[in-house]
Formats: structure tokens, C-alpha cells, sequence
């Protein structure tokens, strides 16, 4: 076991009867980490790295380097450092468990962190594009904007690019007759606007809705030509209206982002990590830049011809979401990246950019109870299974849109339900296998019988076999006294299983407002020259709800038109 001591304090604090301190142990990357934090009237002085299994000659630099961040931010909001990054997570975990127990709030051991620049050395860089994040909407807005022969930066202020696209489940919804008409789905241009702009509740913009949804499988043949693989399942995501969902090969987001990657490195894009952009740079009302922090250092990316944000929500931001929702507490869980904390949005009010729709935040229901991820889901559990209560009782028809489940879910005890299905919820092998990985692993339980089942959930075991009797005679019927439409097939096949979920803040649908050329609006409705925004960094697309599988062409769609129409902005 290794142990050295870094102290990240400007005072000796021995002898300090003031000081409280605790020690907490975390999984690392080989090992338990065991960490001391010092503390002092609601101040950190120093964290001791007591005990730790991992590599020393990779971990010791960054974590010292790491350590000194959370103590000069107060908080530990602060970016991994690549090279360790699992080690820097079970760190950044350690400190977190220990400040909690010391007594401080979740506002002051998340609050946003933003580097104090004492002198600046300023690097410049010039580029045509410059497009601030990496996720799914900056990569696709820097591939359009170098296919249309523009040079392009692209700032990601993490060790990684990915963004919130690489945790989503990835579906992609658009029209597709070849696939949809040989399973009797009839769908068009129109049903998916309608569904999409009724979905929102009419709080989109109708104008922004119809370029999504009518450039949507032009999105999908743009990935495809990059070389993203779709399956051949259509489906409809979790507050989804339709099905019109493509899955890439690999159901996940993480294919969408090294399909993007190649095309970027073949494109001769530069992709800057751990770049943190602070500031958009402008003149006479014109945007012509970004000034940006990299290990200490700051650059100045002059941008020839345009700016595209790129730099996803606010989910993370605590103290942001509360302004708009004071429901949306800290205690709330998230499922998004770290860095998703609305700096691209602040950044753009600072330029009187016009904010739409901030208020409308959206919760996912079906979130880990523990983490708020949406990884440890049974496969196809709403489609076919039920959610239940603590009492075993169906509460809300399993189709509703994800603002209503959410709703009804933070309105029963506990503000969780169980998610149940039988052995027929799917028969593809690598959903099988999956499903019970996450048995092996405790995220999800199985039984035998349904007696079984309601031992292992702690519930009313007569008043969950009525639930499900009652639900069984509704697909027989196909008439649910809650309204549910989808009764594709009952409960009755076992073994059974069932997870518990929470609702987890998601996405944020408000942001700066844009119209049909990806344009920043300013607050008088005018262009603010040089600016552009593409995906969740944006508002007035989704409106007050958004459809399961609209976020991924959302980010492609208008990624691809903020990335040209900046290329072209100069000619």
C-alpha cells in the first residue's frame, strides 16, 4: 500500500482544535483509495491521499494536480486529469463523501468552479469555426463546417469528447418507409410534427420543429456516410409517440462519437481537450471569438468566420436550475456529464443573447434509483412490463410522456416505483445477456414466481398478483381502465424481473434561441452577428417535453446547419 500526503494549504494547521476531519475509503482503479479531508469553518485546508493500490508513477502527478484544484475551487467540480481518470473519479468521490459527512451542503461541495486568471499570457490561434463542445451536436457542426471547406477548433473543456452523447441510449428517431411499411407503421413528415409539437405542448417553435423533423432522415444519412451502422430494429424510446427509432449497432451513444472522432481527424479538425472557454469575444456587436483556459494558459481562438455553441444544458448547474425550477434541488438526481453546467448559455447572456424556455427542464423517469444514470434499465421494461408502487399498485398508464411519468412517480411514497417485466420482453440474445449482467451485479431482481417477486420488493404480494391480473386482462382486451395504448403482451411468463427507478433531471430543453440558420436571436430578436448554437445549448425546439429519440437528430440536424451556414458566413 502506498501513502504520501498532500497538504494544498498555505498554513500549517496542526494543534488547530477548530479543524474537523474525516476519513473515508472509495473503490479506486486497482484498489481502495482511502482519503483524510481537513476542514475548518466551512472551508477545506487539506486532503491527506492515506492509503491507495494504484500505479504511482501514472496516478501521483495528476491526483496532486487534482487535489489542488478542489482545494483552490472550494468544490469538486473540478475536470479529471487525463491519464487517471478513474483514479481522479474515485477521488473526486472520496472528497465528496467526506464533505458531506463534515457537513457541508450540496450547493457548496458542487458549486460551479470557474479559474481565477491572475496574469494573462495569451496564445492566439486563428481559425474560420470555432466551436465550443464536444459533444454529438459540436462534432457534427465541425464536420459540416470542414466538409464546406472551412478550417475548424473545436474546445471541449473535459479530458474527453463525448459529452451527454455518450451516456444516451442513442435512438434516433426519423421517418423510414423502408423499414417502418414492412411493419405496418405508416408514418410521415407531418405525424412527426404534429407528434413532436403537440408533444412539447405547443411551446416550440413550429418553425424549428419542422426542420427537425423533415431534415431528420437526411441527418441519418449523414451519419451513415460517415460510417455509423443502424440496426434494422425500429422502436419507439421511452416518451416516444411513434415508432420511427433507429438504433446504431451498438444501442448506445458512444459508436455516434468515434464515427464523428475518425471523420473530425480526417477532416483536419482540431480538437482541443481540457479547454475551458470562458468567454465570447466581441466587437460592435459582432462575435470573432473565444478566450479560453488550457492548463493555466489562455488562448484566444479568433474565429474568421463564426462561433458555434455547442456546449450542451445546465442539468449540472444546481444553483441555474433552481432559478428556473426551485423544485430541482441538489437532493435531485442527474444523469448528465460532469461538465454540464450552462456555461455556453451564460456565456451567451452576457451578450444579451435572448433565452427561451428555460423553465421547461425535463425529468427522466426511469433514472438509476442510486446514481441517476439511465444505464442499469431492463431492456424494453416500459413497452413491456409496468411500473408499480411501494404498495404494488399500477399508478399511471407506462406510455405516457415523460413528463407525466415523472410526475406520477414523484407522487408516490418515496418517489420510486418498481419497473417489472416477464421473460418475454425481448429475444435478442445480446439484450438477454445483458439483463442479466445487471442481475449478477444487484441493479435488477429476479423470481421465479410472483410470490417470490413480492418477498424480494418488500410489497403487498396480493395486491401486486391483482396489479398484474388486472394489467394481463387489459392486453386480452386491449382496454386499460388507465389508458395505457401500447398492450403488446402480458405478465405471465416467468421468471420476472423488476428494478427500482427515480426520476432524474435529464435535459434541460430551454437555451439561447435560434432560428432556421442556427443564428443566436438577441433579446430584441435581432442576429447577433458571428454566433451560433446547435443542440441542448439551445431552447425552442422541443418545448415543454421532448419526445424519446428527438434528441439525437435534434443535435445532428442543427448541428449540421450551425456548421455550414458558419462556413459559410464569411462569403
Amino acid at each position: 500500500m502506498k501513502k504520501w500526503i498532500i497538504m494544498c494549504s498555505l498554513f500549517l494547521f496542526a494543534g488547530c482544535s477548530s479543524i474537523t476531519q474525516r476519513e473515508v475509503s472509495v473503490q479506486g482503479y486497482n484498489g481502495m483509495i482511502t482519503l483524510r479531508v481537513h476542514a475548518q469553518q466551512g472551508e477545506l485546508l487539506a486532503i491527506e491521499l492515506m492509503e491507495h493500490q494504484e500505479t504511482e508513477a501514472v496516478v501521483k502527478e495528476p491526483l496532486m494536480r487534482l487535489i489542488d484544484e478542489v482545494i483552490a475551487a472550494q468544490s469538486v467540480e473540478v475536470e479529471v486529469i487525463s491519464g487517471a481518470t478513474e483514479s481522479c473519479k474515485a477521488v473526486l468521490q472520496g472528497i465528496e463523501k467526506a464533505m458531506s459527512q463534515m457537513g457541508f451542503s450540496y450547493e457548496e461541495i458542487h458549486r460551479p468552479y470557474t479559474p481565477v486568471i491572475e496574469e494573462k499570457v495569451i496564445k492566439k490561434m486563428q481559425y474560420d469555426v470555432v466551436i465550443v463542445g464536444g459533444g454529438g451536436a459540436g462534432l457534427s457542426a465541425a464536420i459540416s463546417a470542414a466538409q464546406h471547406g472551412a478550417t475548424v477548433a473545436l474546445l471541449e473543456k473535459m479530458s474527453e469528447i463525448g459529452g451527454n452523447t455518450v451516456r444516451a441510449t442513442a435512438m434516433y428517431n426519423c421517418v423510414d418507409d423502408e423499414l417502418q411499411h414492412p411493419l405496418g407503421i405508416y408514418d410521415s413528415e407531418e405525424i412527426f410534427f404534429q407528434e413532436t409539437y403537440e408533444g412539447g405542448h405547443r411551446k416550440a417553435k413550429p418553425e424549428l420543429v419542422r426542420i427537425l423533423t423533415s431534415q431528420a432522415d437526411e441527418g441519418k444519412l449523414f451519419l451513415e456516410a460517415l460510417g455509423l451502422q443502424f440496426d434494422t430494429v425500429i422502436d419507439n424510446c421511452l416518451g416516444g409517440a411513434h415508432d420511427r427509432g433507429h438504433y446504431s449497432m451498438a444501442h448506445n451513444g458512444t459508436d455516434y462519437i468515434q464515427v464523428m472522432q475518425r471523420a473530425c481527424q480526417q477532416l483536419g479538425v482540431d480538437i482541443y481537450t481540457n479547454t475551458t472557454a470562458y468567454e465570447l469575444l466581441a466587437d460592435d456587436g459582432k462575435v470573432y471569438g473565444v478566450e479560453a483556459l488550457n492548463g493555466g494558459e489562455v488562448f484566444t481562438f479568433e474565429a474568421l468566420n463564426g462561433v458555434i455553441l455547442a456546449s450542451g444544458g445546465f442539468a449540472g448547474n444546481v444553483d441555474m436550475r433552481m432559478r428556473y425550477n426551485h423544485s430541482l434541488t441538489g437532493e435531485m438526481l442527474c444523469s448528465n456529464a460532469p461538465g454540464s453546467n450552462g456555461d455556453g448559455i451564460l456565456m451567451a447572456e452576457k451578450l444579451q443573447a435572448s433565452l427561451i424556455g428555460m423553465e421547461y427542464i425535463e425529468l427522466y423517469p426511469m433514472g438509476d434509483v442510486y446514481d441517476g444514470g439511465l444505464r442499469n434499465s431492463i431492456p424494453n421494461a416500459i413497452n413491456h412490463g409496468i411500473l408499480v408502487n411501494r404498495q404494488g399498485e399500477r399508478f399511471i398508464r407506462e406510455d405516457a410522456g415523460r413528463d407525466e411519468l415523472s410526475a406520477a412517480m414523484l407522487a408516490q411514497p418515496k418517489s420510486f416505483a418498481y419497473s417489472i417485466v416477464d421473460d418475454d420482453y425481448s429475444t435478442v440474445s445480446d439484450e438477454r445477456t445483458y439483463l442479466e449482467g445487471l442481475v449478477l451485479m444487484g441493479h435488477v431482481v429476479k423470481a421465479d414466481t410472483l410470490a417470490q417477486l413480492a418477498q424480494l420488493l418488500n410489497v403487498n404480494e396480493a395486491t401486486l398478483k391483482a396489479s398484474i391480473s388486472a394489467y394481463n386482462q387489459a392486453v386480452e382486451t386491449q382496454n386499460d381502465s388507465l389508458g395505457r395504448q401500447t398492450l403488446i403482451n402480458k405478465i405471465d411468463h416467468a421468471p420476472y424481473y423488476a428494478s427500482m427507478k427515480k426520476p432524474t433531471i435529464h435535459h434541460t430543453l430551454g437555451g439561447v434561441e435560434i432560428n432556421e440558420q442556427a443564428q443566436v436571436l438577441n433579446q430584441q430578436g435581432n442576429v447577433i452577428e458571428g454566433l451560433y448554437a446547435a443542440g441542448e445549448v439551445t431552447g425552442g425546439i422541443h418545448g415543454a417535453n421532448r419526445l424519446g429519440g428527438n434528441s439525437f437528430p435534434d443535435m445532428i440536424v442543427f448541428g449540421r446547419i450551425a456548421g455550414e451556414q458558419a462556413a459559410m458566413n464569411g462569403e
